[in-house]
Formats: C-alpha cells, structure tokens, sequence
C-alpha cells in the first residue's frame, strides 16, 4: 500500500509544490505589519508539517483509514475526468448511486472506496479533494500539502484580527491560532476536519472583516460566505448552528457597549436580547430541527458503535430522547466530553496522547480562569469583546455538538478540535488583561 501513495515520483511533486507554496509564503511574509510578520511562513511550516505526520501516521500505523480512502475516491474522479469528462460533472453535481457507481465506473477508472462511496459527506470529501489530486498529477504528498497551505491561510486571516484587536499578546495569540498540537495535527490533512475548520475561519473572518476592518459588503464576500456556509452544510450541517448563534450574540455583546451608556441600559438592553432569545429558542426547539439533529446523533452514535473501522475507548451519553427537554438533559455532560475529554488517564495510547496533555492543561487553564484574580472583571472583560463573546459560545456549541454525536474518544477529539483555539484564546486574554493593569475594563468599572 504504501508504495501507491509515496513513490518517488510522488515525493518529487510533492517537493515541487513545496517549494511554490513557500516562495508565495515568503513573498507574503514580506508584506504583513513588523510585529506579526515572523509568523507568517512558521504558520505554513507548522502545518504542513502536522498534514504530513497526520498521512503518514494514518498510512505507516493504520494501514489506511478514512484519509486515504477519500484520495482513492479522489483518485478515481480524476480517472473519470479523463475518461468521460461529461459523467465527471454529473458526478460532481449529483448524489452517490448504486446506478451510477455501475454506469461510470468501471476497470478503467476504478472504484471508489464502498463504504465512503454510500457516505454522501465523505463522498463530498472526494469530489473537493479531486480538484487537487487533478492539479497535482494524483501526487497524494502534494495534495497534502495543499491542503496544509489553504489550512495556514485562514488561520492567519484570523490571527490578524487577532492582533489588531489586541486582546492578547502576540506570541500567545501565534500559540492559540497556529501551534496547538492536536488541532495541527486533526486540521491539517485530507478530512473533513480540515474542511470543516478552513470553512468555519472563512465564514468568521469574511463577517469579522465588515464588523472589525470595516470592510463594504460586496458580492464577492456574500458569495465566499454562501460557498463556505454550503461546504459545511455538506459535510456536517449542524457546525452551521455553532456559527450562527455565536455570531448573533456577538452582535447583540457590540450593539449594547456600542449604544449603553450606564450600568442600566447594558442591563436593560441584556434583558431585552435574553428575552428575545428565549423566545427564539423556544421556537427552535419548537421546529422540527431540533429532532432532526438529535436524530441525526442517534444515527452518528449507532454507525461508530457498529462500524468495525471505528475502534478505540468509547463513552456513552443518552441520546434516545430527542426532544428539546432531552437535549437539555444532556446538554452539561455533553459539553464538559467535549471539551475537556479524554482526561490524561484516559488517554494512553499514541492516537490520544496529545489530546491527554491538551485536556490537563485545560483543566488548570480553567481552574486558574476562576480562582486567580477577580473571575467577575474577567467575565466582564471578556463581554466588552464580541469576539471573544463569539469564542465562548462556539466552545459551548461545539464541544455540545462534539460530546453529543462522538461514542468514541478518537472521533471525538476530531469533531471538537476547531473550538480548542478559541478556548485557549479565551483562557489566555487574562494574561494581556493584567498585563495591561486591565486598561480595557477601567471605563467599565467606574
């Protein structure tokens, strides 16, 4: 197997492909402000180099896995380009099919991976992936790379609000978005992870652009939002909800400090929006969403208990009501599993290892946020922000949806890994809070 993804001539375009990415790096790197520039090509470097160890860790330890097979199924759409450019469109603009699995495919162009062809997400997954592995020559290393490139730009997008905002000190900030080892290492290769995270950075940078650099709506950024909000809604529609709702209380966190000027009106306005959103969660839960989602999980955890390619300690967390009621009921143990699981004795083993230190260090992180200095400046200090109201509720959401749908460690720890930087972001803004004798929070206080 391994020689079909790491020939020579594999290596040699993959070296091709490196060494054009890192010139634009480098050409780049020379165009961003003094103060941040030297992250620039280290966010690139970083990644690449988790997208590489993630391929290599599946392919020399697995034997395989769901990165590889998604290549294969990319593998098999380029055949098909060539062989029938008109049945790769269709293919590209319809659902996967036992009648067209058996119309186009055939001993010429291969076939897709079975278990990934039925899994209309992970087939999503090849059709993306297909457009690189045309570009590349089906070299899966450049392909990788690729990946790792696109993965380090929207990071960076982030990283320079980040900056301007100054919230945070500029190493911790470069720490937070482009070096926690798990989110390299889950975000970086060819998965739906990595698709999922390019898009939810796209989405928050393309609306953080209007609100925080002032940028004028435009039909180009309408349309980046559309294209990445339709990515997610392919692979994992309900990561469209742990945008939006973050996003509109954002929103209502900077329409209060924007219009309040007493201690009265910041609570009467909060008032106002808690109501409006009771109401509105009210008929959420209402619809049939709802249900739908919790279904959906029902689904999720009954495929990874029953799926023999789904190995690895597992934990169990009531999913048979799917009411708003039931949702609720397990709403606390999902969101602390999804944060903060597996603790460190939970995870001896070298697929967890990482996520073990991460959580330890979450757990002091979150015992230091309430137990040193004054827990209700930095609740306030971190309300006055809307990304940082933004960052807290996606971790919520997130690590919800994360714990809720997983069963098993090892799934987990992939499904929660986007909310791991803006945690880390929240915990750390104590740091440049006291740091700068907390000159952000004076007006508040007085």
């Amino acid at each position: 197997m391994k020689q079909d993804y790491i020939s020579i001539l594999d290596i040699f375009i993959a070296i091709v492909w490196f060494v054009i990415l890192y010139a634009i790096v480098s050409s780049r790197a020379n165009k961003q402000k003094e103060e941040i520039r030297r992250y620039y090509s280290s966010n690139f470097l970083s990644k690449v180099f988790f997208a590489i160890t993630f391929t290599l860790f599946y392919i020399f330890y697995y034997g395989g896995g769901d990165t590889v097979a998604y290549w294969d199924g990319a593998v098999v759409l380029n055949k098909l380009a060539f062989n029938s450019p008109s049945s790769f469109i269709e293919a590209l603009t319809n659902e996967s099919s036992d009648l067209f699995r058996s119309k186009h495919f055939n001993i010429n162009t291969g076939f897709p991976p079975g278990w990934i062809y039925r899994e209309q997400e992970g087939w999503f997954v090849c059709k993306i992936t297909s457009f690189f592995s045309l570009i590349t020559f089906r070299s899966y290393l450049a392909a990788v790379i690729i990946f790792g490139y696109f993965v380090s730009d929207a990071t960076w997008k982030i990283f320079e609000i980040i900056s301007k905002l100054k919230l945070h000190n500029i190493r911790t900030a470069a720490f937070c978005m482009f070096f926690v080892p798990s989110v390299g290492f889950w975000c970086s290769g060819i998965s739906k992870d990595t698709i999922i995270y390019i898009s939810i950075l796209n989405i928050l940078h393309s609306v953080l652009d209007v609100f925080i650099n002032k940028k004028k709506i435009n039909i180009g950024l309408v349309l980046r939002i559309i294209f990445f909000a339709w990515i997610i809604l392919q692979i994992r529609s309900f990561v469209i909800a742990a945008i939006l709702l973050p996003l509109l209380t954002a929103f209502s966190a900077r329409f209060i400090k924007n219009y309040s000027s007493s201690g009265f009106v910041r609570f009467f306005l909060r008032t106002i929006f808690f109501a409006i959103g009771f109401v509105g969660f009210f008929l959420f839960t209402s619809s049939g969403f709802i249900k739908e989602m919790a279904d959906k999980a029902s689904v999720i955890q009954t495929d990874f208990k029953n799926n023999p390619l789904y190995t690895g300690k597992r934990y169990e967390i009531d999913v048979s009501d799917p009411s708003a009621t039931g949702m609720m009921r397990a709403f606390p143990i999902s969101v602390f599993y999804g944060i903060y699981k597996p603790l460190i004795y939970e995870a001896l083993s070298p697929t967890l290892i990482l996520n073990g230190l991460e959580s330890t260090v979450l757990v002091f992180l979150t015992v230091s946020f309430f137990l040193r200095g004054n827990v209700f400046k930095k609740i306030r200090y971190i309300q006055q922000s809307e990304f940082l109201v933004f960052a807290f509720v996606f971790v919520i959401l997130i690590g919800f949806m994360a714990g809720y749908t997983s069963v098993i460690y090892g799934v987990l720890v992939r499904i929660r890994a986007p909310l791991l930087p803006f945690l880390f972001l929240i915990f750390t803004t104590k740091s440049q809070q006291e740091e700068n004798n907390e000159v952000l929070n004076q007006p508040q206080l007085n």
